[in-house]
């Protein structure tokens, strides 16, 4: 589990029982999937599914970067799809979950004090910073905290 702390929501003092009655509500550090990162074989053809057939919002295209990378839009789901065709050769690539965290320095010391296997904090270009982890299967898993003005 990761980070659980209690807030207390409300505080009432009871006369008639003569104790204070405490309502808490677990708060999770983590605070939803806030990214899909999809490596993918061909871009374009990648690009016209989510945009044209699912109608995906295109925030931005890039094809001439390296890698070639198109972000979109789905409600408060961010994707992003990168074209990486040799990684789809390897278990457990080509799909990556970002978990949004309030602290990801915070969640690195912890992760590290556990003997987790944890990248170090990296500012990215996309917007956040962020650690991975990798779970049994080689999936890559990122907790990111994004930039205040998003």
């Amino acid at each position: 589990m990761v980070g659980i702390r209690r807030r207390v929501c409300w505080n009432l003092f009871d006369p008639d029982r003569g104790v204070t009655l405490e309502s808490t509500v677990e708060n999770r550090m983590v605070t939803g999937l806030d990214l899909l990162f999809l490596e993918v074989n061909n871009l374009e053809e990648s690009l016209a599914f989510y945009h044209d057939d699912l109608e995906f919002e295109i925030e931005s295209h890039n094809p001439d970067a390296d890698p070639p990378i198109a972000c979109l839009r789905a409600g408060q789901l961010r994707i992003n799809l990168v074209q990486q065709p040799e990684t789809m050769l390897k278990r457990g690539r080509g799909a990556h979950f970002v978990f949004g965290v309030e602290d990801v320095d915070k969640l690195h010391e912890q992760l590290n004090l556990r003997g987790v296997p944890v990248t170090p904090p990296k500012d990215e270009g996309w917007g956040g910073r962020f650690v991975s982890v990798q779970d049994p299967d080689r999936y890559r898993l990122f907790f990111v905290t994004w930039e205040r003005s998003r």
